[in-house]
């Protein structure tokens, strides 16, 4: 696992803790993909492009009330007509819609 991927998979148990989930649905969340974790954890690699969107979706949905994870660059809010609204962002709202607070 090369230091980036890591960094990725330290960023998603983060992002499971600081929203009250499970790492595979936080995973699903970021990446599309339950088991990302464990395929990057038993030697898959994550490309750039996915790496990028994993810190975009992370980013864009990080509770106010949490520190960003120490060592791992975050980037720069987009502006609201740049950003992409994925997959999610719109599970996100929909868990804050079911019960006033994510899942």
């Amino acid at each position: 696992m090369v230091h980036s991927d890591r960094l990725l998979v330290t960023l998603i148990h983060a992002f499971a803790d600081a929203r009250g989930l499970s790492v595979s649905y936080a995973s699903r969340l970021l990446t599309g993909s339950g088991d990302t974790v464990d395929r990057v954890s038993a030697g898959a690699s994550i490309t750039a492009r996915r790496a990028e969107t994993i810190l975009r979706r992370a980013s864009q949905n990080w509770p106010a009330d949490h520190a960003w994870p120490a060592g791992i660059p975050r980037p720069a809010p987009a502006e609201e007509s740049d950003r992409s609204r994925g997959e999610a962002g719109n599970r996100l709202r929909e868990a804050r819609n079911l019960n006033g607070r994510p899942r």
